[in-house]
């Protein structure tokens, strides 16, 4: 699997985690997780993101981080 195909897998289950909670972008940055226009970048694959914003996100989101990487 190449890298890009791993942060297209990402983006796509960090839009899928966050819509299961039924939170948008403005939830989570108001919550002060991330900028709206930041995780905007990240989840239609403008923008890589880091393990630390990936785990702080798996924990607001409630998901182990495997879940991430699942295809």
């Amino acid at each position: 699997m190449t890298e890009k195909k791993i942060n297209q897998n990402i983006s796509h289950q960090l839009v899928k985690a966050r819509e299961e909670l039924g939170f948008t972008q403005m939830k989570v940055q108001q919550d002060k997780i991330i900028k709206q226009s930041t995780l905007s970048k990240i989840e239609n694959g403008v923008k890589n993101i880091s393990a630390a914003k990936l785990y702080i996100l798996a924990v607001y989101y409630k998901k182990p981080i495997e879940y991430f990487f699942e295809k």
